[in-house]
């Protein structure tokens, strides 16, 4: 009895000593990283770094977090956000946003609150921090921007994990509901509120390539570009409307995307409709759409649904056989 006592007196000696230790090198990780941007012209300021949650968690929290980085123009602000580690597993990290904080790009300023947005890192730490898969959930979340929109959605989950490959590629996720676009859209794509308020089903799935991994670096210095993307499936369901799409496209230095992705729609000819009265679609587009794609529907016995072709070459995008206009540019700033 004695030598099982001094066994578990002996654990708890070592379970207490290195929770202090990860207690002092945490909240030292992180205000050194943080002065680490400072000193490489990023605007840096906070209150405090406290650890708590002993013995089992490293649970820090900042308070007062301000965070720009003046090259890119991104910046956030919170007045707290949470770190939550298990002691015994320090790679996986729960990240905790407050229920309100400020994200600011080079064009706008967004309020972001949430009844829940969390996210679980899992991260190699003696690999730069490269990611290897992350988990978010977001609940009662409402954006509001300083240009005078509001969005807002129900409820999300995202899911991201690397390949077991030597290229960086991703398995990328995105389920959200009752996502609720801002009433200036609404009231511009939909002014006679034919539509229900929200959008009942989003889903992403597929596989994104980048030129290196997401780590550290793409935090600090630049975003890793898209090389390719694999999509499984998107859709998106919204009343009687519906569209999915599937397909490859690569992606060069320039960002502009090569390849084809198949359409399905439902209601098609109300989507026209819609893009005409929001003012995204020109009225000799819309009759050239209209005609053209009209006669592919036919073909298949269901002229209310639409199996199509979007392609992109050359830089341009095409659907089906009308051209649209310039491919957009796949770069992340």
């Amino acid at each position: 009895m004695k030598t099982l006592l001094r066994m578990i007196a002996a654990l708890a000696v070592l379970v207490s000593l290195w929770w202090l230790a990860g207690s002092v090198v945490v909240p030292r990780l992180i205000t050194g990283w943080l002065d680490q941007r400072a000193a490489a012209g990023w605007e840096v300021d906070h209150d405090s770094v406290e650890t708590t949650g002993f013995p089992t968690r490293f649970e820090t929290t900042l308070h007062g977090l301000t965070l720009a980085d003046p090259f890119t123009g991104w910046a956030v602000r919170a007045d707290r956000f949470d770190l939550h580690q298990a002691s015994h597993r320090p790679q996986a990290i729960r990240a905790i946003w407050p229920e309100e904080h400020v994200f600011a790009t080079p064009g706008e300023r967004l309020t972001i609150r949430a009844g829940r947005l969390e996210t679980l890192l899992h991260v190699r730490p003696l690999d730069n921090l490269a990611l290897q898969r992350a988990e978010t959930e977001m609940r009662a979340l409402q954006i509001d921007s300083d240009l005078g929109w509001t969005g807002r959605l129900a409820e999300a989950e995202a899911r991201i994990a690397r390949r077991e490959e030597a290229a960086p590629r991703y398995d990328i996720t995105f389920d959200a509901r009752g996502l609720v676009p801002a009433d200036e859209v609404l009231r511009l794509i939909d002014p006679a509120a034919t539509l229900p308020g929200a959008i009942e089903h989003l889903h992403v799935d597929g596989v994104a390539g980048f030129d290196r991994a997401w780590d550290l670096d793409a935090l600090e210095r630049a975003r890793p570009a898209i090389t390719r993307i694999e999509l499984v499936r998107f859709r998106v369901d919204w009343g009687d409307l519906a569209l999915e799409v599937s397909g490859d496209l690569d992606v060069d230095a320039a960002g502009l995307p090569t390849g084809e992705l198949a359409v399905q729609a439902r209601n098609w000819r109300r989507m026209l409709m819609l893009g005409a009265e929001a003012g995204a679609l020109p009225a000799a587009l819309r009759r050239t759409l209209d005609s053209g794609l009209g006669v592919l529907a036919g073909l298949s016995g269901r002229p209310e649904n639409l199996d199509t072709t979007l392609r992109f070459a050359a830089g341009q995008v095409y659907l089906g056989p009308v051209p649209l206009g310039p491919a957009p540019r796949l770069v992340l700033r």
